[in-house]
């Protein structure tokens, strides 16, 4: 299955590189973050037989977490001194 751009993926030969997210995909090789293996560059025609999706629970821990608003603050007019 060919993966492409953001998809979560797992190793099935380095389980223990845990889940990556492809940075980069190209016809010669793919560039992968894996949380507890690091940045891997594979070769494209290798990679897509030793890789496979992600569980839920990976993709889920993956994803950015969201940044939460701050409170609106009302904006006052300053006053200047002279």
């Amino acid at each position: 299955m060919p993966f492409k751009e953001n998809n979560v993926v797992r190793h099935k030969l380095r389980p223990e590189w845990g889940a990556g997210r492809v940075l980069l995909r190209t016809d010669e090789y793919l560039q992968i973050d894996f949380t507890a293996g690091g940045l891997k560059k594979l070769k494209t025609v290798i990679a897509d037989e030793h890789l496979e999706a992600a569980t839920a629970e990976e993709v889920k821990a993956l994803k950015p977490q969201k940044v939460k608003d701050a409170p609106k603050r009302a904006i006052t007019p300053k006053t200047r001194m002279i």
